[in-house]
C-alpha cells in the first residue's frame, strides 16, 4: 500500500506541475499575441511541450480558455479578499483607501494589459457560455466586497445614495482604465491632454472622491 501511494503522488504533482506550466504558457501568449494570436501549438512551445502534450489536457482552445478563465477568477477572489479586509483598511480612511485603490487598478491594469485584453474579448464573443458567466459572478462577488468595505464609511458619503455612487463611480474609473489603458486609446485624445498613468493615478481619485461627495484635504 506505501508502496503504491508512494508511486501515486509524484504523478499528481506532476500532472499538476504540468497543467501550471501550460496555464503560465497560455497566459504569456495570450498577453503577447492576444486572442486571435493564441493556438495551442503556440501555448505547447512556449511551454516547452509536446503539441500532443496540451491537445491530451485541452481537446481545444475553448477548453484552454476555461481553464485560464477559472485561474484568473480564483486569483482575482483572493486578491480581493486580502485587499478589502475591513478591519486591515479601517485606519486608511476613505480618501486615502480610494487612492490606494485606484492606483493599485492602474497597476494592474498596465501590468496585465495583454492578458485582460483577451479575456475582455473572448468574454464578450462568449458571454452566456458557462465558465464566462461563472467568471462573471465570481467578479461580481469581489466588487461586492469592495463595496461593502466602502460602506464603512458611509456617513463621509455626501451623495444621496452612497451604495449606487460607489458603484457609479467605479463603473466609470474602469471605462477610463479600459479604454486608455487595455485599449491603448490615448492616442484619441492626445491633442487634447497627453495622458499617463501618473496624470491617471492623481486625477482619477479625485474625480471619484469629488462623486462621492467626500471631502479630501488633498
Amino acid at each position: 500500500m506505501t508502496r503504491k501511494l508512494a508511486r501515486i503522488r509524484p504523478l499528481q504533482k506532476r500532472s499538476q506541475e504540468s497543467l501550471q506550466r501550460m496555464l503560465d504558457a497560455a497566459e504569456a501568449v495570450l498577453a503577447k499575441h492576444g486572442l486571435e494570436g493564441t493556438t495551442l501549438p503556440r501555448i505547447a512551445d512556449k511551454a516547452g511541450m509536446s503539441p500532443a502534450n496540451v491537445y491530451r489536457r485541452f481537446r481545444d482552445k475553448d477548453a484552454l480558455m476555461e481553464a485560464v478563465f477559472e485561474r484568473l477568477a480564483a486569483r482575482s477572489s483572493a486578491e480581493s479578499t486580502a485587499q478589502f479586509d475591513p478591519e486591515s483598511v479601517r485606519p486608511l480612511g476613505i480618501a486615502q483607501f480610494s487612492r490606494k485603490v485606484i492606483g493599485g487598478m492602474i497597476r494592474g491594469f498596465r501590468n496585465n494589459a495583454g492578458l485582460s485584453r483577451s479575456a475582455v474579448q473572448y468574454s464578450e464573443l462568449h458571454w452566456e457560455v458557462g465558465f464566462v458567466r461563472k467568471a462573471r459572478a465570481s467578479e461580481a462577488k469581489s466588487f461586492q466586497t469592495m463595496v461593502d468595505t466602502f460602506m464603512m464609511w458611509r456617513d463621509q458619503i455626501k451623495h444621496p445614495e452612497p451604495d449606487r455612487a460607489v458603484r457609479f463611480a467605479f463603473v466609470m474609473v474602469a471605462l477610463v482604465m479600459r479604454e486608455l489603458i487595455l485599449f491603448e486609446r490615448t492616442r484619441t485624445f492626445e491633442d487634447v491632454l497627453a495622458v499617463n498613468d501618473e496624470l491617471l493615478s492623481q486625477e482619477l481619485p479625485r474625480l471619484f472622491l469629488r462623486y462621492l461627495g467626500v471631502q479630501d484635504e488633498t
